[in-house]
């Protein structure tokens, strides 16, 4: 889900027919803010069952216990504070929960009010006493957080909509702790994503740009892990990146809006 409030007026998906000399396309252009929050509060009360039947919640499980296994977890005791970036309807949350401590706070961010109040409920209802939770309104490209304040950071099908994914990582990187990680879910660039970016109005993310984007956001150790099996849908839609904030962070470039 996405949170982003400044989009360009251009074509973020296209597809292509041939028919002897003549070449047809067709595209949708990038949403801006209004839009984004209209097309997902309109689905906001049906998203999470749909993407638990699509193995999204399963996925995302399977995700963060391998991450646990490889350590990527270790640093995350009592007390700890995880900000998800456009949140959604917390699936992202629900499932990283489960290997979180007893204690600790977690703090969402969203454009779409639907999408706050449905991961709201969510997460009260698997919520135990030792949870905190802080949910809001707001613009990933300016969180009303302090710089270094979070043990881990992370969003699901973010950067896709947003203008500049590279100012984006780096506002999440600058509310991290040093070490601390930041996970990032992306859609994969393939016919399957195409199709699938024509309905919800995104762009994938290319592999290498991904990388080099964490890379200039002060980030390091950048890991890839497949999303599921190669032949379930989250295998062949999505993939996530993993990466820890560096000591210095590399000068951001001013994004133009």
């Amino acid at each position: 889900m996405d949170t982003c409030a400044q989009q360009p007026a251009h074509a973020v998906s296209l597809l292509s027919l041939s028919v002897g000399s003549w070449r047809f396309s067709v595209g949708r252009t990038a949403p801006i803010p209004t839009d984004l929050t209209r097309l997902y509060d309109g689905t906001a009360w049906r998203w999470h069952s749909s993407i638990g039947l699509l193995g999204y919640s399963r996925a995302y499980a399977n995700l963060f216990n391998r991450l646990k296994a490889d350590y990527w977890l270790v640093d995350l005791r009592d007390g700890a504070k995880v900000l998800d970036a456009g949140i959604g309807t917390g699936a992202l949350s629900m499932a990283l929960s489960k290997f979180l401590p007893k204690a600790h706070e977690l703090h969402g961010v969203d454009i779409s009010p639907r999408m706050l109040a449905r991961a709201r409920d969510n997460l009260r209802q698997r919520r135990h006493p030792g949870i905190t939770t802080h949910l809001r309104y707001g613009d990933v490209n300016d969180l009303a957080y302090r710089d270094q304040e979070f043990d881990m950071a992370m969003c699901a099908h973010l950067l896709e909509h947003c203008q500049s994914p590279l100012r984006t990582l780096g506002e999440m990187a600058r509310v991290l702790r040093v070490g601390a990680p930041l996970l990032t879910v992306t859609t994969r660039s393939n016919r399957t994503a195409s199709l699938h970016s024509l309905r919800w109005r995104y762009r994938p993310v290319e592999s290498q740009q991904l990388v080099d984007w964490m890379h200039q956001a002060g980030l390091h150790d950048v890991r890839r892990y497949a999303l599921g099996a190669g032949f379930s849908l989250p295998g062949r839609l999505s993939e996530a990146y993993i990466a820890r904030k560096a000591e210095t962070c590399a000068e951001l470039p001013v994004a133009t809006i």
